[in-house]
């Protein structure tokens, strides 16, 4: 009871009962903490210097050699992430199984896991009010009972972590994966359509011109002036914004141009792109930028073809959507599958576009 009474009084302790100083968390909080997981003071070694000259708060002495434990602590309110690189440097150059990091608030806990990156290596975040839950203090005292160290069971709490680690960041790749081919589809659609209000724009453009000279001729065949008459000598055209969607987006959401890349001198006209998928580089797939018609020739058929269509076309032909894929009736994002002679690509130079000219904030 004892102990359970000391865990609620540590996660009840409010700001202004530790204090905002690293020492005030370090001597009111974590090592309160470690007495209850069995540890006496002359256990732990004080400002202990690393290797390479580093400070580390708190170092857990007498432990197994392959179950070191090191421990930082900061200010009540500091920024935990502003630290992960020092850690990282302290675990590594002490070969630590084990970093607790803390402040007055939160205690995290990393272990170097096999092929992941350090910052991803967080085993538990855990919020000192929670101390007192006792699904928490079980994990505390699992992976930092000087029992669970000494008798090295901790080692396999971490690789029973790890696998749980893992396993979400295999899902995690599946759903960004399938959910990134879904937004790639939907952005070619958007290209697509974007390409086809282009193309009904111009033509509303040319048939207003042609009446215009229709009309002109009619009464010149008079000899009557149209200006005489009251006859406007051009038909308005505008540029309308789609039912529904408002000015702002429709101009946040213009597409870049070959043209405009030319104009930057970010491309050439007539420059060769060569086709990629992902980190995947297919330099014998091959398209030349005509950019007065927004097209890339195809140096496979001679072929013109817009971005988006060619990607895909070259896509499905080397078999990279995967089989059975409900998207690969959709398009593809053009611009993210083209790289220019010197590896840059097309979709990062559009973005500078986007940038120069406002779109992005």
């Amino acid at each position: 009871m004892e102990i359970k009474q000391e865990i609620e009084r540590i996660a009840k302790l409010k700001e202004s009962d530790i204090g905002p100083t690293e020492e005030n968390v370090k001597q009111k909080v974590i090592v309160p903490l470690l007495e209850l997981l069995g540890y006496k003071r002359e256990y732990l070694e004080f400002e202990y210097r690393t290797r390479k000259g580093g400070k580390i708060d708190i170092f857990i002495k007498n432990v197994p050699s392959d179950c070191k434990v090191i421990i930082d602590t900061k200010n009540y309110n500091e920024n935990l992430n502003d630290h992960i690189e020092q850690i990282k440097d302290y675990t590594f150059e002490e070969n630590a199984l084990l970093t607790v990091i803390a402040n007055g608030t939160e205690i995290r806990i990393y272990s170097p896991l096999r092929g992941v990156a350090f910052e991803r290596s967080l085993l538990y975040s855990i919020k000192r009010q929670d101390l007192s839950k006792e699904s928490i203090w079980m994990i505390l005292s699992s992976l930092l009972h000087n029992n669970n160290l000494q008798n090295r069971s901790v080692l396999n709490k971490i690789d029973e972590r790890e696998r749980e680690i893992k396993d979400a960041m295999t899902n995690e790749e599946s759903l960004r994966q399938k959910y990134d081919s879904k937004i790639e589809g939907i952005d070619s659609d958007i290209e697509t359509k974007d390409e086809e209000i282009e193309e009904l724009r111009k033509e509303k453009e040319r048939l207003a011109k042609e009446a215009e000279t229709k009309r002109s001729e009619i009464w010149s065949a008079l000899n009557l002036p149209l200006d005489v008459l009251g006859i406007p000598t051009s038909t308005p055209v505008t540029r309308t914004t789609p039912v529904g969607l408002s000015k702002e987006y429709a101009d946040k959401a213009r597409k870049v141009t070959l043209q405009e890349l030319v104009d930057a001198s970010l491309v050439r006209d007539g420059e060769t792109l060569y086709f990629c998928h992902g980190a995947i580089e297919f330099k014998d797939k091959q398209a030349e930028i005509v950019a007065d018609q927004n097209k890339l020739k195809y140096k496979g058929d001679g072929k013109l073809y817009s971005i988006s269509e060619l990607a895909n076309k070259i896509d499905i032909k080397l078999g990279l959507k995967r089989a059975g894929d409900k998207q690969r009736d959709h398009g593809v994002a053009g611009p993210k599958y083209w790289k220019t002679e010197d590896g840059k690509l097309l979709d990062a130079l559009n973005e500078a576009i986007r940038i120069q000219r406002g779109d992005r904030r």
